[in-house]
């Protein structure tokens, strides 16, 4: 059996953490909806978990405290052979996200004297089911194709009435569809990945027998969508042990505009999101592999929405991948600086802000 370990190529592997942003990405991506299992050799399962800690602050007139939300990540996959030829994969992953905490905001702050006094949290989340099929025409072209499930929630949560409006999850499903060309004796491979939109439409319940005025003015968010992108990946060999990264997903947030039916208004995006990553891999032995990676998310300039203040972003990811037998451990740490921002409604600025996050990956191959 090949697989990520073998003497004078690096795998499938070395892509895995390092093209998983551990802190936030632009829009509401929080994984990058990487297919990476579905190039492994033979029969392959994995279970990763990330945990982020992102530290956003803001002052004007009064300090915002800290209002990042610290997060937890988590995907699984399983990928195996139907034949020579045909491969199927399966990928679940928390997949959309976003997260803030103005609790620890100042009375005075205005966006929580605009509120009538009142601090609040909110969260939104997503997940993402991926069934997908894998045709090898030979060993340098093939082609896949899938369905995925997504499920999104969320909740608004206002501490001193206190209220909570709950956004009751709902689905909907969608497809994906690529094309990879590969050199196997290099180790090249570059595939191109489109998935289709999904719609969504909350029913909302509201935690009081009455509307005090931060509540729900109608029984749903309107319908919107998570946007339509593209996943362009790229590895080769640039010496023996060595492996060049090199990614770009376009995310269309353009088209997401979702009204959280409350004073805390609409969330929307003014700019599509480009998201740039490369990198390097290096065996240092048989069972050893250290992998470096840069990602940048140019800044747009525009106002940014008070429940996501920050405005584009430079990370640098390490990750160490240890084989032992057929076990497969990976872990990283990632350093994200994040853009600067003024906010809408209240002209609120952020800056000098940033995220930690910490990942670890266990892939087995049988």
């Amino acid at each position: 059996m090949t697989r990520f370990g073998t003497k004078g190529t690096l795998g499938a592997a070395a892509l895995l953490l390092a093209s998983t942003s551990l802190a936030s990405a632009g829009g509401l991506d929080r994984t990058g909806l990487s297919i990476a299992p579905l190039f492994e050799d033979g029969s392959y399962a994995e279970i990763n978990l990330g945990y982020v800690m992102p530290d956003i602050t803001g002052f004007l007139g009064a300090p915002s405290g800290d209002v990042a939300s610290d997060f937890l990540t988590y995907s699984l996959a399983y990928k195996q052979d139907l034949s020579d030829n045909l491969s199927f994969a399966f990928i679940f992953e928390e997949a959309f996200g976003a997260a803030v905490d103005y609790t620890n905001a100042s009375a005075a702050y205005p966006l929580i004297v605009g509120l009538g006094g009142n601090s609040f949290e909110a969260q939104l989340s997503g997940t993402s089911l991926s069934g997908i099929l894998r045709y090898e025409f030979n060993d340098r072209f093939s082609v896949h194709g899938g369905l995925r499930y997504v499920t999104m929630s969320g909740e608004i949560n206002f501490d001193d009435v206190p209220q909570t409006l709950t956004f009751e999850g709902d689905s909907d499903l969608g497809y994906l569809i690529g094309v990879a060309y590969e050199i196997p004796d290099i180790a090249l491979r570059a595939s191109l990945t489109y998935y289709s939109e999904t719609e969504h439409n909350h029913p909302i319940t509201n935690s009081l027998p009455f509307d005090v005025g931060l509540g729900p003015l109608a029984a749903t968010t309107g319908a919107y969508v998570l946007p339509q992108s593209v996943n362009l990946d790229f590895q080769t060999g640039i010496a023996e042990g060595t492996l060049l990264l090199a990614s770009v997903r376009w995310a269309e947030w353009t088209e997401t505009a979702i009204n959280t039916q409350s004073a805390l208004g609409i969330i929307d995006y003014d700019t599509d999101v480009w998201t740039w990553s490369a990198g390097i891999a290096r065996r240092l032995n048989e069972d050893l592999a250290l992998v470096g990676r840069v990602t940048f998310e140019e800044a747009n300039g525009f106002l940014q929405s008070n429940l996501d203040p920050k405005d584009g972003r430079l990370g640098l990811s390490l990750a160490a991948i240890y084989d032992i037998g057929d076990i497969r451990l990976t872990g990283g740490i990632n350093y994200t600086h994040l853009g600067d921002a003024t906010t809408t409604t209240i002209n609120a600025p952020f800056t000098d802000n940033h995220a930690v996050g910490f990942g670890l990956r266990v892939g087995y191959s049988f």
